[in-house]
């Protein structure tokens, strides 16, 4: 029956994109453009997808090597369009693909190879490696034969690094301490003029102002840098220019005459002033109009904006904003969604309130000019994968959210095939694969292919209005919301839980069970029962999701009968005490009910009714803090639940601390021969100078006392250039001596049971349990509060013991490590000889023995 039915999709999907052209022949150069909220888009990495012309693979130059996980391995345009079968039959409407443009090869000064293509040289040619002209328009055609789309990907802020400062930087004479690339490849400079003029010794060329005389950014919340200085050493053109403006528009609009591109993607979106987007994209030459000659005449433009919030926080959805304009002066059409994907991350891998999410997917509604067309992900190439440190049920449920909520769904190659490493490549012999990586009977292949039918199936998931109807604030658990689109009702139910939670009182208006129906199920098999007032009480297995649909009517509240369950009114604050106390009453009799906490069903508690109908329940505080708790009673038996009710417990009473300070300067390793890499050189950011442990009942509230802390890459923890460890040693606990990943050992006569491993985008708790030199241990699915004054250079850490299984932090050790990651989220490589992105140590000893730690600290909680 399960392989008839995915044989359905298989043939329903095919159906959806026929087109009356022949195998063989090729599609149109120019076609409409779709209604892009109803699409799904398939994004890939033209080098690391598929070789289809190994002719074109190696250059000359020694930039190609196969496998190399830096240099280029050999895809290319032909190779998307020999794949576009596995593609389509996915449930991809639209390829995005990496820049295809003539690029920088190699930079000596960055030592790294340009195979990803956003360093451009030519902007109106396509890269040796990946073809020719007639090969883009090959992919063109044969994307719209099928009734896809293809997306490119295009960069307005930089070209590749061709001139550098070495030395003080003067904004009144650029020409001085400025360096050429000389050794770049295959060129020095940019091939396409006006970008070959960039060489501001030349009085003449310096007056064009092609590009923005400046060094790196090293303060992204200055305006003035982020938008004219140098991202990561890239050239930065002059988008203020008129001459540069002009340019852009007439090399990018070549691809959608030339090519037949039908969408952009706009690289590093907010490296560049608002209002140039206005002109690029809705003056009279601008893309808009060249996209309408072609027949194209909703051409869409989305921007990478690389901001994320914190939690119950929209700075970052507001400074997108100002990039999308308004129907006065519009601007970019939408987003990628950045601050959607750091939610999914909190909701689905470490276990954040899923309140959290009804607040992001609400500051979306509210903020974006067309939530329907921001571009949402789960994955891309610039971020760690979610399956390294999530599970498949939690990233299921990630891409069941995505395929459900407003928006474009962009799915990243190898999504489908559970890769692990962020730019892996699908084809045999390339990084990562030693085997083809197009195998359409995976199991995430076919899940994710079930879930693209049903969007593309039913119009209320990708036109729908969106209502979140029922989320827990106080942890994982329950996110349930609603869709409606036309007279259809759309209901989408998630426990985001490791445990069983219970759905209650979901009202739906039906009131038989024959009105809707069960598009979609994971993790649940029992049969949904509507209650007489047409409401659904369930307990949902962990990680489970439900969709269901049918017509759409009113939801009203009804009542249940005779039978019932009251909580008595609560404080709304309880001070410095040892428990709460909550009373209520039930029609039932010496009947057991249980008390469910916080939304957490797995840890209820049964307590008992008298003869009166009068029940009490006493709820443990949890110490040192301020904590929100709720408070629902249920009846097993008639799956009745009560109203619930909120109150506050607060305690400044501290059982144990310990504070120490630290020497400056102290962060060049065990041994201070560590030499830190060239973009930290003069920084301390990962210099500890002191660090304050509190503990009260069973919560710890650590404090970091920095001697910098950096924010260029606005990272959504509060703090980049940055990675912390604290293991803490538990009395009452066996754990491990080794440090995961650092190439070090626990302090002498410890060993540690809980690791909290926190940088710029990461923030993540694991247990000692099956520890190895390269698995980090048990994740759960917890993290912590982290807040920073960057002004006073201090970093707060707030741990709950309750979701630790710590009752009491007494006699625990805390060792603190600093360290820092790269691009990949990786931990950064020592070498032998200083570099640019590496630390360097002359220790005899093999650069991978030596410990991964800058500076440490310990603290005794005695």
């Amino acid at each position: 029956m399960k392989s008839a039915f995915k044989h359905l999709i298989t043939v329903t999907l095919l159906a959806f994109f026929s087109t009356a052209y022949g195998e063989e022949e090729p599609g149109p150069l120019h076609v409409a453009s779709p209604v892009w909220q109803d699409q799904i888009i398939y994004f890939l990495m033209i080098d690391r997808f598929n070789d289809g012309n190994p002719e074109n693979n190696d250059q000359g130059v020694g930039v190609y090597k196969a496998g190399s996980r830096s240099q280029y391995n050999g895809g290319d345009l032909q190779g998307v369009k020999d794949k576009l079968d596995y593609i389509q039959a996915l449930g991809a409407t639209a390829v995005w693909t990496t820049p295809q443009v003539a690029n920088q090869w190699w930079d000596p000064i960055a030592q790294y190879w340009g195979y990803h293509g956003y360093w451009a040289r030519d902007f109106k040619a396509v890269d040796e490696h990946y073809g020719t002209l007639q090969d883009y328009q090959a992919l063109a055609r044969a994307l719209h034969r099928r009734g896809m789309y293809l997306v490119q990907d295009v960069v307005v802020n930089h070209t590749g690094n061709f001139f550098y400062y070495d030395g003080p930087y003067d904004p009144v004479q650029p020409e001085k301490n400025v360096k050429f690339n000389a050794g770049s490849l295959p060129t020095a400079k940019p091939t396409q003029f006006p970008l070959n003029l960039n060489n501001v010794t030349d009085p003449q060329q310096k007056a064009l102002s092609i590009f923005n005389w400046t060094p790196q950014i090293y303060d992204t919340g200055h305006r003035i840098q982020e938008t004219q200085y140098q991202l990561s050493g890239l050239d930065d053109m002059n988008t203020r220019n008129p001459l540069v403006r002009e340019f852009l528009k007439d090399s990018f609009g070549y691809w959608i005459q030339q090519a037949g591109v039908d969408a952009f993607r706009v690289d590093t979106a907010k490296y560049v002033e608002e209002n140039f987007y206005e002109d690029f994209i809705y003056s009279s030459n601008g893309i808009k109009a060249t996209a309408k000659q072609t027949g194209r005449n909703d051409f869409l433009i989305f921007g990478e904006f690389f901001e994320m919030s914190l939690p119950m926080e929209d700075r970052a959805e507001q400074k997108i904003s100002r990039y999308l304009g308004d129907d006065n002066s519009p601007r970019v059409d939408s987003p990628i969604g950045f601050p959607l994907y750091q939610e999914i991350q909190n909701l689905f891998i470490t276990g954040r309130p899923t309140s959290h999410m009804t607040y992001r997917l609400g500051a979306a509604m509210r903020l974006y000019k067309n939530p329907y067309t921001a571009v949402n992900f789960i994955d891309n190439h610039d971020v760690e994968r979610f399956v390294v440190n999530g599970t498949l049920d939690g990233f299921k449920q990630a891409y069941a959210l995505m395929m459900t909520i407003p928006g474009i769904p962009a799915i990243y190659q190898g999504d489908e095939q559970l890769h692990r490493l962020q730019r892996q490549a699908m084809f045999a012999g390339g990084y990562g694969s030693s085997e083809s990586q197009f195998d359409e009977n995976a199991d995430m292949y076919q899940y994710i292919r079930e879930l693209a039918y049903m969007r593309l199936s039913n119009k209320v998931l990708t036109r729908g209005r969106l209502e979140v109807i029922q989320d827990n604030q106080f942890g994982p658990g329950i996110f349930a919301y609603r869709r409606d689109y036309e007279g259809e009702s759309a209901y989408i139910i998630l426990n985001t839980a490791d445990e069983t939670a219970l759905l209650t009182n979901l009202e739906t208006g039906y009131l038989n069970n024959d009105e809707f129906s069960v598009l979609f199920r994971h993790n649940y098999e029992g049969d949904l029962k509507l209650s007489p007032e047409g409401r659904i009480t369930t307990q949902l297995p962990a990680r489970s999701v439900i969709v269901l649909k049918g017509k759409s009517v009113s939801v009203s509240g009804g009542n249940s009968g005779s039978k019932s369950i009251s909580i008595d009114p609560v404080q709304a604050l309880y001070s410095n005490v040892n428990q709460v106390v909550i009373t209520g009453r039930s029609s039932a009799i010496n009947t057991r009910l249980l008390a469910i906490q916080d939304g957490n069903f797995a840890g209820a508690v049964p307590i008992q009714t008298d003869v009166n109908g009068q029940w009490q329940v006493s709820i443990p505080a949890n110490g040192l803090g301020s904590d929100h708790h709720s408070l629902q009673v249920y009846w097993p038996e008639t799956n009745l639940v009560s109203g619930e009710v909120h109150f506050e417990v607060s305690s400044n009473i501290v059982d144990v601390q310990a504070e120490k300070s630290d020497p400056e300067g102290d962060d060049k390793g065990p041994n201070g021969n560590y030499q830190h890499p060239g973009y930290q050189q003069g920084e301390c950011y990962m210099d500890l100078l002191g660090a304050k442990a509190e503990a009260g009942g069973n919560n710890l509230l650590l404090t970091l006392k920095m001697c910098d802390i950096s924010t260029v890459w606005a990272p959504a923890n509060g703090f980049d250039h940055l990675a912390l460890n604290i293991h803490m040693d538990l009395p009452d606990r066996q754990g491990s001596q080794w440090l995961p990943k650092l190439s070090s050992t626990m302090i002498e006569g410890k060993d540690w049971d809980i690791n909290h491993s926190a940088f710029g985008w990461g923030n993540l708790v694991f247990t000692a349990e099956n520890v190895s030199q390269e698995r980090e241990g048990e994740l759960l699915t917890y993290s912590p509060d982290i807040s920073v004054d960057k002004d006073k250079k201090l970093i707060h850490i707030r741990y709950e013991g309750s979701r630790l299984g710590v009752k009491s932090w007494k006699g625990s050790t805390l060792y603190i490590t600093t360290w820092d990651k790269d691009e990949g989220w990786h931990y950064r490589q020592i070498n032998s000889e200083p570099s640019r992105w590496h630390f360097a140590s002359k220790s005899a000893v093999s650069s991978q023995e030596l410990p991964k730690i800058a500076d440490s600290m310990v603290l005794n909680l005695e």
